[in-house]
């Protein structure tokens, strides 16, 4: 009520001259004939936009140029190159999975590298000749897993004595990569030696179709001697450390001997019940009485 009263007074006391309305123009509603905004200025502030949301990890890194084997090269070599953690991880998994470059040209395939930055690296890669203790210089791998000595120019077999090798052996078998690789010294090491190349096929996560690939140059030494495992001394933990026997398992023995004595063949081992034909098999070689 005291507004309606009051808007006459209101009304008298701003003249149309105060209010001026034809001065305040209304910046959206404003014709674009009157809009003298320098086109130049513009175009600079849409520049300095783009600049802004422009991923800063979109920029052109150079890196440092030396020379390098794409084979051996560890993560920080290859971001000290330029290239950015994501592509260099393309490379790491592909050499983790047994991947391997045998020439500069197979660094291009990767697809995490362009072709201009294969260009700039391609003179710096420096690929050394995969060998067997050093012993084959200048090979070529073909597909079916044999290498080329280019000096003598005849196939040389490769044959792998899985006792005796140590990872950069094992790598040089197409499709072991160091994961790989380390997981087969590892694995015979806790065995305590292998007693056929069969016991390859043990080793977790290794494709059939690899093991199957790599078998035809795999070897054993007839004189390389396992670690035997004495079976009427040992505690459970002790046996149980070995990949073949359990926990379980290692308990039931050391129960069955301490109730019946001292085991003194494997037929012995066989009462204890759970103890199968294909364990006692697999383990026999590993044993001493």
């Amino acid at each position: 009520m005291l507004f309606l009263f009051s808007f006459p007074f209101i009304a008298n006391f701003f003249s149309k001259s105060d209010l001026n309305l034809e001065s305040y123009n209304i910046q959206a509603f404003t014709s674009v004939e009157n809009d003298t905004t320098d086109v130049g200025q513009s175009n600079e502030y849409w520049s300095l936009v783009e600049q802004k949301d422009k991923d800063p990890y979109d920029k052109k890194v150079e890196g440092i140029l030396f020379r390098f084997d794409p084979n051996r090269l560890d993560q920080a070599g290859w971001l000290k190159l330029g290239l950015k953690e994501k592509q260099v991880q393309v490379i790491l998994n592909y050499r983790e999975k047994g991947g391997r470059f045998y020439k500069k040209e197979d660094l291009a395939k990767i697809y995490s590298i362009s072709p201009a930055r294969f260009k700039r690296l391609k003179d710096y890669i420096e690929i050394e000749p995969t060998t067997v203790k050093n012993q084959v210089q200048s090979i070529e791998k073909n597909s079916a897993g044999w290498f080329t000595n280019n000096a003598e120019n005849k196939l040389k077999p490769l044959e792998v004595d899985i006792n005796n090798a140590d990872t950069t052996t094992f790598i040089a078998l197409r499709g072991i990569g160091s994961t790989f690789a380390k997981r087969i010294v590892k694995y015979r090491e806790s065995l305590g030696g292998f007693v056929s190349v069969d016991q390859i096929k043990e080793i977790y996560g290794l494709p059939v179709e690899t093991f199957e690939a790599i078998l035809p140059f795999l070897k054993i030494s007839s004189h390389h001697a396992v670690s035997k495992l004495t079976i009427n001394e040992l505690d459970v933990k002790s046996l149980s450390k070995h990949p073949y026997i359990s926990f379980k398992q290692s308990t039931a023995i050391v129960n069955y001997r301490n109730q019946h004595g001292h085991f003194r063949n494997l037929e012995d081992l066989k009462k204890v019940i759970l103890l199968d034909d294909d364990f006692l098999r697999k383990l026999a070689p590993y044993l001493i009485f």
